[in-house]
């Protein structure tokens, strides 16, 4: 068995080759990130080939193209392998022999790998997020320049039919009038695009049924479902309730040590869309009855609207982790949880 570690750049690919008892068998400084090339040099080394590499920006294309090759690769966490290997000297060569041995040692911090068609609807659903917000800070350009000019809106939404009437007659300088309308022009064009890609997000959400109990959640729409289910990918992958919210980021870090115990702020997001997309969906949650309202509104005036904020999207998060796992809809799924099994009082028996 050999275990080779690939460490990737956009412009090379550093390799290095370990036999079963850690010996350096091979090692490539400089590979060019073309596949028939390392193909070619993984090839002498026959069957059985596992490989490892971290989740950097390029790990994909490579990922996919060596497992339909016939290799077993496996995808380190790159803070994780970090924590586990630090070393004063890092190089290309020491990072790849480094994510060798984890490999052959059972150490590698694997991730797990969403499929192919997940991966096509994370990017589909983060580029349709993406565009939304470009049209927002576009939004918010022309309203600067507004601003400058001391002019004030005389409706609630300068964008709606009304706004835009407005704002084709008032009169501004030349020279901000041509930026307000080739901004205006580009709105335009930004809202073409998110109208064609809301229908494709519509039509995938009626063809998916999980997405049709996410929707039953107020603040999620069949955007939201489909993002949530992307992110999420297989719950089964989650043991708890708890290990959902430490991946969307929302569970604060602890520090325990000599009986004193501090709470820090939350960690790092394993994915930061979903914990947006949970922040997102408090915002309605927190102006209708409920418990998540009831969280929000116990802890914002002690702790603050941030961190009451992130107490209530944490627990959501727990109530979409069940509400997949049981397969129910968000109100069925809170009537069931206030539901208590009443049980009779069982008498002890009196000792003689």
């Amino acid at each position: 068995m050999y275990y080779v570690g690939l460490d990737l750049h956009k412009k090379y690919v550093t390799g290095c080759v370990l036999d079963s008892q850690g010996v350096v068998v091979a090692e490539q400084r400089r590979l060019p990130p073309v596949l028939e090339t390392m193909l070619g040099w993984l090839a002498p080394l026959g069957q059985p080939v596992a490989v490892a590499l971290e989740a950097t920006l390029y790990w994909a294309w490579l990922h996919d193209r060596l497992t339909a090759a016939g290799y077993q690769v496996a995808v380190a966490h790159p803070q994780q392998v970090k924590l586990i290997c630090h070393a004063r000297c890092k190089t290309d060569p020491v990072d790849a022999h480094k994510l060798a041995d984890l490999l052959r040692t059972d150490l590698l911090p694997a991730i797990w790998i969403p499929d192919a068609a997940t991966r096509a609807r994370r990017t589909q659903l983060r580029g349709r997020a993406w565009v939304v917000r470009m049209r927002t800070r576009v939004k918010a350009r022309i309203q600067a320049y507004l601003a400058a000019e001391n002019e004030r809106v005389p409706v609630s939404d300068l964008f709606s039919r009304g706004g835009r009437a407005w704002l084709a007659t008032v009169v501004l300088p030349a020279a901000v009038r041509e930026q307000v309308d080739r901004l205006l022009a580009l709105v335009e064009q930004l809202d073409g695009q998110i109208a064609e890609q809301d229908r494709a997000v519509r039509e995938l959400a009626r063809a998916t049924p999980e997405a049709a109990l996410l929707q039953t959640i107020p603040g999620i729409g069949p955007f939201g479902a489909l993002l949530l289910l992307a992110e999420i990918g297989t719950i089964a992958r989650f043991g708890t309730s708890h290990e959902l919210a430490a991946y969307a980021g929302l569970v604060p870090s602890t520090r325990s040590s000599g009986g004193k115990t501090a709470h820090g702020s939350v960690g790092p997001a394993g994915s930061a869309w979903l914990k947006w997309l949970l922040v997102e969906a408090v915002q309605t949650l927190k102006r209708q009855p409920g418990p998540v309202r009831s969280q929000y509104e116990r802890l914002l005036r002690a702790k603050g609207k941030p961190k009451a904020t992130v107490a209530a999207a944490r627990k959501l998060c727990c109530y979409v982790y069940w509400m997949m796992q049981e397969g129910r809809s968000y109100d069925d799924w809170l009537r069931q949880r206030h539901q208590r099994e009443v049980r009779p009082i069982q008498a002890v028996a009196s000792v003689a």
